[in-house]
């Protein structure tokens, strides 16, 4: 599902959404807008990831909130949302903070 688009690099990025992660936002009361808002957040560092295969992990400290994505063919994919910042990673995720 279409979340929105973020602009990185001066390229356009759609945001989707898995059936999952749609699912944890609505069991989690997490909005579209603060997943958008805590992605836009990473725009900058968007482009280095297209393509790499890597799940990243961004965590927004702030909202105490984190967004777990995959970017591949300028879409950024989101695999899930997790309620609380202080997460556990699997090995090979890539870490990116927020404030």
């Amino acid at each position: 599902m279409l979340l929105g688009k973020l602009v990185a690099g001066g390229v356009d990025f759609r945001v989707e959404s898995t059936t999952h992660a749609l699912k944890r936002m609505e069991e989690r009361e997490v909005g579209h807008d603060a997943v958008i808002s805590t992605l836009q957040e990473l725009s900058c560092k968007i482009m280095a990831y297209n393509d790499t295969g890597e799940e990243i992990a961004v965590i927004d400290q702030e909202h105490d909130l984190a967004v777990i994505v995959e970017v591949r063919m300028n879409k950024v994919v989101i695999i899930t949302v997790i309620d609380r910042a202080d997460i556990y990673l699997k090995d090979g995720t890539m870490l990116e903070k927020i404030a």
